[in-house]
């Protein structure tokens, strides 16, 4: 028997797809049940229905069944994500980001950052220092393209997807912050994600250079970046003050960051908004992701 002989009859799944529309709960769980046994092969055909359903109900129904569908394959490109020794911070914000847009377009994400590493690229020389070149960064990002920080003390999901800040321009500190890493990254000034305190920072290490300029042999880091402050640069004095300050009352926390741990705080903070949100599905795959990300 070949395998176009053991596939789903497509007049089968229409017919599935049409039952979707009945009233009774028993109909629909049973009919949900047999979709899902079908497997992620029937996936187009229950998106090409959404365009032909006639009421908002039978919309729901089919929606609630793709989403599971994307959801199953989420969790296994997440799995390879992470295992991926060439992963980007990029694919890593794309995938969470699909949780709460499951068709979101990785081309259209990728094309939209390309167009803001090109007007950085444009102002970039080789001559540059390290913080003239972030400073070509502050002005594309928050002068030209005018991102700024969420001013609603709420966590808001929109603030966090990746395809969503893109259009509106308003982050939260994690999202901007993962966003100025990934501009700087493509013109090779490495930065790197530091938590202090709590803070969220970016750092640019250059141990010969820190220890001409600050006269000690032990500090590596040049400079920070603030970029909940639009990019400001803060010297390591300031850093120490922020440090000693933040130690008097116990809550220092202080490690660089990798591309999974920022991810996961994205994850976390998406979690707790849909608890809030009480979206279970949502709820219920953040849960899952987070399991996979449990020892990060």
């Amino acid at each position: 028997m070949t395998e176009s002989d053991m596939a789903t009859p497509e007049p089968t799944i229409d017919a599935l797809i049409s039952l979707l529309d009945d009233q009774d709960e028993l109909v629909f769980n049973s009919v949900k049940k047999e979709l899902l046994s079908l497997g992620p092969e029937v996936l187009p055909k229950l998106e090409d229905s959404l365009l032909t359903v006639d009421s908002d109900e039978h919309r729901v129904k089919l929606e609630e069944i793709i989403f599971h569908f994307k959801g199953e394959m989420l969790i296994d490109r997440m799995k390879f994500w992470i295992n991926d020794e060439n992963r980007t911070l990029l694919d890593g914000w794309i995938l969470v980001s699909s949780i709460h847009h499951p068709s979101i377009s990785k081309e259209k994400i990728e094309n939209s950052i390309q167009k803001i590493y090109r007007d950085v690229w444009l102002e970039i020389s080789e001559s540059m220092t390290s913080l003239e070149k972030v400073a070509v960064i502050n002005h594309i990002l928050f002068k030209t393209y005018l991102f700024d920080i969420s001013d609603n003390d709420a966590p808001k999901v929109e603030n966090i997807v990746i395809d969503k800040l893109l259009f509106s321009k308003i982050g939260d500190v994690y999202s901007l912050t993962i966003l100025y890493l990934i501009i700087a990254h493509n013109i090779h000034l490495n930065l790197l994600p530091i938590m202090l305190a709590n803070k969220l920072l970016l750092v640019y290490e250059d141990n010969i250079a820190a220890s001409l300029a600050f006269g000690t042999a032990s500090e590596k880091y040049l400079f920070y970046i603030n970029v909940a402050h639009r990019g400001s640069v803060i010297s390591p004095k300031e850093v120490q003050f922020l440090y000693d300050k933040s130690q008097k009352y116990g809550k220092v926390v202080t490690r660089i960051e990798s591309d999974i741990s920022l991810i996961k705080k994205l994850i976390n903070l998406m979690y707790l908004i849909y608890s809030d949100d009480n979206e279970q599905d949502k709820l219920f795959l953040t849960e899952k992701i987070l399991s996979l990300l449990e020892n990060y």
